[in-house]
């Protein structure tokens, strides 16, 4: 036997699950628009060196931020509108590449000196150069998160070049 409701209390249950759902939708959206941020090692001059800092990446709907965690780093802070950036470079490699194109215009930029503790580092890892026509940044990512880093560029409409280690 089915129960009987009057129809004024059935208007009633659909209204609050037809709000239910609305708000349900609302939240997952407001969520995914949400600026998303990622761990990584912003290389800084110090002087006549540069030095990496960690700092944490953040992709909002209109360009990137990288902001340096030490308080005293925070004026090496780098934004960039991805309509700015002319090209991202990332690579796996003792030391970031540049494409022949970014190298010249790094070098000119801030000098050779900026690649010379570069030249030390032993070990393989995964670094990102984001330049725009004034700029660039220079940064290490971790194992884990450069995948999804290279991905939030790609959704974003900036194409991200792959280089490789020559002679290896």
């Amino acid at each position: 036997m089915m129960l009987e409701f009057p129809k004024a209390r059935l208007c009633v249950y659909r209204l609050v699950t037809i709000a239910l759902v609305v708000s349900i939708f609302a939240v997952a959206t407001s969520f995914a628009q949400t600026a998303k941020t990622y761990a990584v090692e912003l290389a800084v001059p110090n002087g006549k060196k540069t030095v990496m800092t960690d700092a944490d990446i953040i992709f909002t709907q209109t360009g990137i931020r990288i902001v340096p965690d030490k308080a005293k780093m925070k004026e090496n802070t780098k934004e960039f509108a991805y309509s700015n950036i002319k090209q991202a470079d990332a690579s796996y490699a003792k030391k970031p590449m540049l494409s022949g194109g970014g190298a010249v215009a790094t070098a000119l930029l801030v000098g050779f000196i900026f690649a010379l503790p570069f030249l030390f580092i032993k070990k393989k890892k995964h670094w990102m150069t984001v330049q725009t026509e004034k700029e660039f940044a220079v940064m290490q990512l971790g194992d884990n998160n450069w995948q999804e880093i290279a991905a939030e560029f790609q959704t974003r409409g900036v194409k991200v070049n792959d280089l490789k280690e020559q002679g290896k």
